[in-house]
């Protein structure tokens, strides 16, 4: 009888690294926050929302990374983008890397500028969750989904999330 069951391909060494950079930044992010709940649970909610909408979009490894890193960072933004860099810097993270993470959470809330396929997940995980804690009303919601999302996933978990 066939097993119908898909063991998951294992991670290679780099996907493992890649992974322990994004958990020491987050917690380095925690740290940051002071463990503000409020603000550690909300990179959080947008962390998991971007990592499966970037995974279900098959984003390629390196893209993955830098939206994940970008997730987990994207609530420092303005003045304190050297705070970020910083902080990506004494993780180990790559220059290539944190400068891409860094214009991300600069243009977050940019939506003219967003050029590549992670940072618009960025955008689009992120308003999932600003949505749901400003109680934005259904209408607006649908007109900034008409306007600004993208991607299949993103769509789909915005219909998902508000019942549209």
């Amino acid at each position: 009888m066939p097993d119908n069951h898909h063991e998951p391909k294992p991670l290679t060494e780099a996907q493992k690294k890649r992974a322990a950079d994004v958990k020491l930044v987050a917690l380095r992010m925690k740290q940051y926050h002071d463990s503000d709940p409020v603000k550690v649970q909300r990179f959080v909610r947008v962390y998991t929302l971007a990592k499966s909408i970037g995974e279900m979009e098959k984003l390629s490894d390196e893209e993955q990374y830098d939206l994940e890193l970008a997730a987990v960072v994207h609530d420092v933004r303005g003045d304190r983008i050297p705070v970020v860099r910083d902080i990506l810097r004494e993780c180990g993270i790559s220059d290539a890397s944190a400068m891409h993470v860094c214009h991300m959470v600069e243009n977050a809330e940019n939506y003219e500028h967003i050029s590549t396929l992670d940072h618009q997940i960025l955008v689009e995980a992120k308003l999932i969750v600003d949505f749901k804690e400003h109680n934005t009303p259904e209408n607006e919601i649908i007109r900034k989904a008409e306007d600004i999302f993208i991607t299949n996933t993103g769509k789909l978990f915005l219909k998902r999330a508000f019942h549209l």
